[in-house]
């Protein structure tokens, strides 16, 4: 009797320790697609692109705009000027696949709705989601990119 009990304990710990990992992705997933609706109707609404950059020292995912002009190019050397309006920071646990430490558009939105079409993988604990969006229509959408990894 107690051995079935351990190893129906051991079982049940097994599942629900994989199926909270898979469900902190979703959530992860959720939240940063949140985000990018934010700055999609962000460009939509200032009638200009708008981006989601990725910040990689500060594991945190900001909405920016292209520079306008010369001197802020000269100004903002990575081609963006970061808006603190929109902010979503990665959790720990995650892990994002960047060349360096420099900050990197992920997204871009344009004022039609329209993107860039680009999509990165979410890791986790083994478990990767695919993020993308699309072109044309500028939505985003988000499928399990199977264990591992980027």
């Amino acid at each position: 009797m107690i051995v079935i009990m351990v190893v129906t304990g051991a079982i049940a710990v097994s599942t629900l320790r994989t199926d909270s990992t898979a469900r902190l992705v979703r959530s992860a997933t959720n939240d940063f697609r949140s985000l990018c609706s934010r700055v999609r109707f962000k460009a939509m609404e200032m009638s200009e692109d708008r981006m989601v950059v990725y910040v990689p020292d500060e594991h945190t995912f900001y909405m920016a705009r292209p520079v306008a002009n010369q001197e802020e190019s000269m100004e903002y050397e990575y081609g963006f000027v970061i808006l603190n309006t929109a902010k979503w920071t990665l959790p720990e646990e995650f892990e994002l696949a960047v060349d360096d430490n420099d900050p990197v558009e992920v997204f871009r939105f344009y004022p039609d709705g329209g993107a860039s079409g680009t999509s990165f993988n979410l890791a986790c604990k083994g478990h990767a989601m695919e993020i993308g969006v699309t072109k044309l229509t500028g939505s985003m959408y988000s499928q399990s990119a199977g264990e591992g990894g980027q």
